[in-house]
């Protein structure tokens, strides 16, 4: 239920206009299809707990919205394709949002108050307008395309508490650039960041262990990606179509090399690769149509131990004896990789169901 404006301070069904600005008072219920274009400034009245699914669905001249705190739901598409609205804040005592902001394609600014526990599927599809979010740290899991399509959004920020990420919650966020994916979360969804073509930067943390099926497809700006050491599974195509991506660094080295390897000589690669572990980890066609000529696998580890057993005065030309060893690079936070060529084989040679024109197989070799 709406009542009619008023002029400035007349009272307006319980509520009062503040300013010189008129606000239809809004106390429930549903609204009347020949209002829906006529409202461009609705408050919210302090009786009101929840609005309905669809309230203020297509109220395209809707540009002013002020929620008060004790509002404790906001419906199923509540503010679907209100095009004219720019600004939300969302009070604290809102515990889930679902749809509700979709379309809202000039909505440019979103407050979301610690409070809020779940953003849920498509929450705000097509804001094209929203540049920046901030994932509140009591905020646990993002649905289902939650952001999907929000083309013109450049930062977020996720905190810790962050538990998991929906199917295509970014996908198609095309001037998103970077972005820190918190150790609490131990799963990536399918799609995540599908078509995010300006990623140029991805901080993966430890706690990752799942990075599902194209979580990161057609990020083709994306160059370099170090993988956690508590990944289990890359799923198949979690990085297909990153035409640009050169390098990958595996962290956790031990997986990856045989138990024998600190026994060798550093420059000796033959037989120290587990290839059935790093099979099982990244998924046949992981890195589908990705540039890559070669893998680093993180030693840092091993190289420890094995300085460890020399003389003191050895150890002062450590530095240059590990960038001197052949397939041994001293990045410049001081992890020591080693590299190896990375060779691609056919879809079709690998008795994949894919066309062999869509990329390679991911295959690490010793030598």
């Amino acid at each position: 239920m709406l009542s009619a404006p008023a002029q400035k301070k007349a009272k307006i069904g319980g509520g009062e206009t503040t300013g010189a600005e008129v606000f239809f008072l809004y106390e429930g219920g549903e609204i009347a299809d020949e209002l829906k274009s006529k409202l461009k400034r609705v408050r919210v009245g302090q009786r009101v707990t929840r609005i309905p699914d669809g309230a203020f669905s297509d109220c395209s001249n809707l540009a002013e919205v002020h929620f008060h705190e004790g509002l404790l739901a906001i419906g199923v598409g509540a503010f679907h394709k209100c095009t004219a609205l720019r600004s939300v804040d969302i009070p604290s005592t809102v515990t889930e949002l679902s749809y509700a902001f979709a379309g809202c394609s000039n909505l440019a600014k979103v407050h979301l108050n610690e409070g809020l526990l779940i953003v849920g599927d498509m929450a705000f599809q097509s804001c094209w307008a929203l540049r920046s979010v901030t994932i509140p740290s009591t905020v646990t899991g993002l649905g289902n395309g939650t952001f999907i399509n929000c083309r013109n959004l450049a930062e977020v920020k996720l905190n810790d508490g962050l538990v998991t990420v929906g199917r295509g919650a970014f996908a198609g966020c095309c001037a998103l650039r970077s972005v820190t994916i918190p150790s609490s979360i131990t799963m990536l969804g399918q799609y995540t960041f599908q078509g995010c073509s300006k990623l140029i930067e991805v901080q993966l943390n430890e706690g990752l262990k799942i990075i599902s099926e194209g979580a990161f497809d057609g990020c083709t700006a994306l160059q370099s990606v170090t993988i956690p050491s508590t990944v289990r599974v890359a799923v198949e195509q979690a990085f297909y179509r990153c035409y640009n991506l050169s390098e990958v660094i595996l962290l956790g080295g031990q997986r990856f090399l045989n138990e024998k390897f600190l026994a060798r000589r550093l420059s000796d690669e033959e037989g120290i690769l587990k290839h059935q572990m790093i099979g099982i980890t990244f998924e046949g066609s992981a890195f589908n149509n990705c540039p890559l000529t070669q893998v680093k696998i993180s030693i840092s580890w091993a190289v420890s131990e094995r300085i460890a057993r020399l003389t003191p005065q050895c150890r002062l030309s450590v530095e240059e004896r590990i960038r001197n060893l052949p397939r041994l690079e001293l990045l410049q936070d001081g992890t020591v990789s080693a590299c190896f060529p990375f060779s691609g084989e056919s879809d079709d040679e690998a008795g994949d169901d894919f066309d062999a024109e869509e990329g390679d197989i991911f295959d690490v070799q010793d030598t």
